[in-house]
């Protein structure tokens, strides 16, 4: 005996809906399955679920769009904080700089004069940070600045890509909001079009086969055999 089977994605629930709502606006006066009440439900919740749906793929394509600007900007950034922190070492060893100022940027004085890992955005923020600082501080200390390139020109780039790297954080919050919000939206969908299919069942599954299939065939019914295998009786 084949059973029901529910939509399992918001477009299938979404046009699951949309045919329920539509057999019922269309049907004669006095001959809808569901109540005025259930049809008023069933409207204002599709509202509500096509409206979501509609916010979490603008908040997808949001994500998707920095996503697109995340990697040259933080490769852009990586690599003026790097340079930055190279001509600081070599101003230390040509002399113009004394060793000991190395720790206004939170470097240390070493033989190697090795440039900090930075391979993840919390270290390309954290020493960019610490640049743009150190710089700021020693200059005010009576230091000249250095050039190529200018702490201006790596807080450009630097402040670019802390933009991108906070708005993807607020993009995936908001995406984890809506998404959530989504959950109670699918739960009510498919107890409605559940209540609807059965409701459908009941009114019309005394009809002689060809028109009771005709019937569950208008309201957009699915089946599937109990074992799992889809049954689709109305081609």
């Amino acid at each position: 005996m084949p059973a029901k089977k529910l939509p399992d994605t918001d477009e299938g629930r979404i046009k699951a809906l949309e045919i329920i709502l539509e057999r019922e606006e269309k049907a004669e006066e006095g001959k809808t399955v569901l109540s005025l009440k259930e049809i008023y439900n069933l409207k204002s919740s599709l509202s509500a679920y096509k409206r979501s749906q509609a916010n979490v793929q603008q908040a997808l394509n949001s994500e998707a769009d920095a996503k697109k600007n995340y990697i040259p900007l933080f490769q852009n950034t990586q690599l003026y904080i790097s340079h930055f922190i190279q001509v600081l070492y070599l101003t230390v060893i040509r002399n113009e700089i004394k060793a000991e100022n190395l720790s206004y940027y939170g470097l240390k004085y070493s033989d190697n004069f090795t440039v900090p890992n930075l391979l993840t955005e919390e270290a390309v923020i954290e020493w960019g940070e610490r640049l743009i600082n150190g710089e700021t501080t020693r200059i005010s200390h009576g230091g000249a600045a250095i050039y190529n390139p200018t702490i201006t020109k790596v807080k450009v780039h630097y402040d670019l890509f802390k933009e991108i790297a906070h708005s993807l954080k607020i993009y995936r919050q908001n995406i984890h909001r809506l998404q959530e919000g989504m959950t109670d939206l699918q739960d009510k969908a498919d107890n409605l079009i559940w209540t609807a299919w059965t409701k459908v069942e009941f009114t019309y599954g005394a009809l002689p086969s060809e028109k009771r299939d005709q019937k569950y065939n208008d309201y957009g019914i699915q089946f599937y055999h109990q074992t799992g295998k889809q049954l689709d009786v109305f081609d």
